[in-house]
């Protein structure tokens, strides 16, 4: 999910962000060598009582700020340019797959952890790609200020002969084992305690976006709560679920308590540490002031730069959780592109044919965990015909899934008419957030429709009262009611003329005499078009010449095609 980044199209930004990020890193490095070599000056002109040289020092660190202001926020910018331009690349290949052939509605039927992929795309990428950037930078800074801060520290302990107890040891650079030690044993403590967090992370992510998304729902389904009075249900449903984010928090809180109690501690006596082993020295008049305040900030920045793990555990414990899903998600999305089936005949293939015929050729239709949905059929819907589809609900809509390439599970092969797409049309069609006449358009964009064709279309669909609202701009899934909507999908329809059309159920919340005429209409104006359509009203029959009725007998789901003129 990273390298195609900086090896693909986008490859020369983000190479050249990054080689600005690493030279600027560079130079943030720099700032803190030149402080340390400036305390040194600074404290023995304190303890020379130097006038001038204070003066002068005083000069240079004005000097030195200017440009680390100067570096740090050429340094933001850069960084956060990258970061920003990352996150695009990967939310636009991640949207790709999701909303590609269907794959956002097939990926609910996977097994998996891939669930909530709006909070995964929103929120999980952005911590994927924000993260990753500030710790691969925090990493590269903290090694670059080990190594020159080792080399300071090294220089600054004094002669390999140390007296400990009375007993001489050789010791070249000690302060440096010290130090390392030092940092070795915090670091192994904070992971020690640090375990629990990346389980904790992922788990409140989980129930977090689960309570987003009952929210959402909740929103997008305000008017038929508010009419089923159904706000008590709906409140314990979303406090239920908040139960479970605030118990995931409180797991992730005694987690992080752990580590705190312990960086809490370790922090203060890092401030004081350093001094306490570089004293004994000082008192025994063997280095300067100056060197002791040298030697003590050289070994804080050497245990700051070693305790790089302490301090990001849980960033990357985030980071890592936001990943794995991230990266769940996209071997999800893979699965649904690659579609290799465990055994040569376990998908259904679907293929162009060459003849103006809709065919189903020895067809079983399953489940994911291969339970038959609807037992093996044959089928021929040639150019012209209106099909009615009855019976069994959820296999009535397998066929419907099957012929529009969303439904793989099951074995034979359907084979789709050559002569033009089939226009599906759902029982409520997806009006987008936007301006009225962009609805009706859909999913053709805007200009591809004329104003005069959509509002001809409307008045035919006795939608007249739109006509002065085509420009404005709204929430129509929530301003239309479910007759307006399937008016509108009617429209869509007139619009569009299709040569196949596949109805799921889209006029049922229509009145008997209302549904008549709009089937009237469409089985008029196109005449020559194939219409099958999947509803459960016996008067649809009489629109029909075949009906096709999906039976239960002896347990199964089997597809028998009734005469017409027994209805």
């Amino acid at each position: 999910m990273a390298a195609p980044f900086w090896m693909g199209e986008t490859k020369w930004v983000a190479r050249w962000l990054s080689v600005w990020l690493i030279v600027l890193t560079i130079a943030q490095v720099i700032i803190p060598v030149a402080i340390n070599f400036w305390s040194e000056g600074f404290f023995d002109a304190l303890e020379q009582r130097s006038w001038d040289r204070f003066l002068m020092l005083s000069g240079v660190l004005v000097i030195i700020m200017v440009a680390n202001v100067a570096i740090v926020t050429l340094h933001l910018r850069v960084k956060r340019r990258l970061q920003i331009n990352w996150r695009e690349w990967l939310t636009a290949k991640v949207v790709g797959e999701w909303m590609d052939q269907g794959h956002q509605y097939e990926v609910s039927s996977l097994p998996g952890e891939h669930d909530n992929p709006d909070g995964r795309i929103a929120e999980d990428v952005r911590i994927a790609t924000e993260y990753a950037i500030d710790l691969a930078h925090s990493l590269f800074f903290c090694s670059l200020l080990l190594g020159s801060f080792t080399k300071i520290l090294w220089s600054r302990s004094g002669p390999p002969e140390i007296v400990i107890g009375g007993v001489e040891f050789w010791i070249p650079g000690h302060l440096v084992w010290i130090a390392i030690v030092y940092a070795a044993c915090g670091t192994f403590v904070a992971w020690w305690l640090g375990l629990p967090l990346v389980s904790a992370a992922n788990r409140r992510q989980t129930w977090e976006a689960n309570f987003r998304f009952g929210l959402v729902h909740a929103r997008e389904n305000a008017l038929p709560i508010a009419l089923l009075r159904g706000e008590p249900d709906e409140r314990r449903s979303l406090l239920g679920i908040f139960k479970g984010t605030a118990t995931a928090w409180d797991k992730q809180t005694y987690a992080l308590s752990n580590l705190f109690l312990f960086t809490s501690f370790w922090s203060v006596l890092t401030q004081v540490f350093p001094v306490m082993v570089a004293a004994p020295r000082y008192i025994a008049n063997t280095i300067s002031l100056g060197v002791l305040m040298q030697t003590a900030q050289a070994f804080q920045q050497m245990v700051a730069a070693l305790s790089w793990p302490i301090d990001n555990l849980g960033r990357v414990a985030d980071w890592r959780a936001s990943g794995e899903r991230v990266l769940g998600l996209h071997e999800a999305l893979c699965c649904l592109v690659e579609r290799v089936p465990h055994e040569k005949d376990a998908a259904i293939k679907l293929q162009q044919g060459d003849r103006p015929v809709l065919e189903f050729h020895n067809v079983v239709i399953t489940d994911p965990e291969g339970k038959n949905i609807l037992e093996p059929f044959n089928l021929e819907i040639g150019q012209g015909e209106r099909v009615l589809i009855t019976g069994d609900h959820a296999a009535a809509f397998a066929v419907c899934k099957v012929v529009a390439g969303l439904w793989p599970w099951g074995r034979g092969e359907v084979r789709l008419p050559q002569d033009g797409d089939i226009f599906f049309m759902p029982q409520r069609p997806y009006l987008p957030i936007g301006p009225l006449h962009g609805a009706v358009c859909y999913p053709a964009p805007e200009s591809f429709c004329d104003m005069d064709e959509m509002i001809n279309a409307l008045r035919t669909v006795d939608l007249g009262h739109l006509v002065d609202r085509m420009h404005e701009i709204g929430n129509w899934e929530q301003s239309l009611v479910a007759e307006e909507q399937q008016r509108l999908g009617f429209a869509r329809l007139l619009l569009r003329r299709p040569r196949w059309v596949f109805i799921q159920e889209a006029a049922d919340s229509l009145d008997r005499d209302v549904r008549g005429m709009m089937m009237q209409l469409i089985m008029r104006v196109l005449s020559d078009s194939t219409i099958i359509t999947i509803g459960h009203h016996r008067d649809l029959v009489v629109h029909h010449a075949r009906h096709l009725e999906l039976a239960h007998t002896n347990g199964s789901v089997i597809l028998e095609e009734r005469p017409v003129g027994a209805e």
